[in-house]
Formats: C-alpha cells, structure tokens, sequence
C-alpha cells in the first residue's frame, strides 16, 4: 500500500456496509472524502503528492468539482501558488448564476483535481465545461479511483486521468 493510502484507510475513510454510489449502483464500501480532506496531516500528503506531479510553469489554474473538490482545489492552489476556481454541478439559480467561480479565460492551462472517481462522469463534465469556457485541459488528477471505469471512461473522451491511490492496485479493500 502507498503512503497515501495508508493514510486515507488509517483516516477511517473507508466504510462499510450498503452504499448507493454517484452512479446508482450498490456497493459493499464506501470512500468517505471528508474523512481525508478534514484530516490535516492526511491532506498535507496529498496536497503534497499532487503538487509534486504538477509543473505550475505550465498550469493557469487549478479547479474541481463542488463540493468534494473545493478542499483539494484550495490547498493544491495555495501550495502552488496558482489561481483557483470552482465548478458548480448543474444549473445555478441565485446569485451570478456562474457555474464557475474563479475566472478560466480563453486558452488557460487547466488542471482538474477530484476526491474520488467511480465512473468519471463528474471529472468529464468538469472538463466539458472548462473546455466550453476556452480552458485548454492539460491534467486531470484523482485522489481515490475505485477502478470501475473512470480512467477507461476518461482515455475514450480523450484524456488521460492520473489517480494517487486506485481500488486493487495499491489500495485493496476487502469484506469484513
């Protein structure tokens, strides 16, 4: 197991028993997010490890999905010192009605940050949208891929997603 790994089982995040995930299905786990990103050492690592694998030379803004993300984005901007911005799921109907919050301008380098990928819809519709906006995507990072798809998903749009930690390869998860 990877230290980020141990770190993220250590947090307590993965819970068992009878979840539905994001894209209907059952499953006999779950990866509880806010356990990691409340955890300060456990977020340090991984802001760490995902600010190791990125050039900021090469990136103009750091974003995510609300709200899992939100922590990631923040702490990874910070450590880089590169702007950050948000992507609201969905139709928003007060305020600006922005769907993003931050600015991607035409032509800025994008890297998107997720918590946890099941199938990788949420990550390609974030990027569908900073694309829309003319945000060139150049990186899609994941904490925790639980290897149902997301990378096969994400390789067939055209992208690559990197993942610090995936289900079965270096984090196994077994029935208690």
């Amino acid at each position: 197991m990877s230290d980020i790994a141990t770190l993220i089982e250590d947090s307590g995040a993965i819970k068992r028993g009878k979840f539905k995930l994001s894209n209907g299905r059952l499953s006999d786990y779950y990866v509880d997010k806010y356990s990691f990103e409340a955890n300060p050492d456990v977020m340090r690592a991984i802001t760490r490890e995902i600010a190791d694998r990125i050039d900021e030379s090469e990136i103009d803004v750091i974003t995510g999905p609300e709200l899992g993300a939100v922590p990631l984005v923040t702490a990874v901007s910070l450590e880089l010192d590169v702007p950050a911005a948000f992507i609201r799921k969905g139709e928003k109907h007060f305020g600006t009605q922005a769907r993003i919050e931050g600015t991607i301008d035409k032509g800025d380098r994008v890297a998107i940050l997720e918590d946890v990928t099941v199938t990788g819809g949420t990550v390609l519709d974030t990027a569908e949208l900073v694309e829309e906006v003319g945000g060139v995507v150049e990186r899609l990072l994941v904490v925790v891929d639980r290897n149902e798809g997301a990378v096969e998903n994400v390789r067939d749009e055209g992208h690559e997603l990197e993942y610090l930690v995936q289900v079965g390869d270096n984090l196994e998860i077994t029935a208690e």
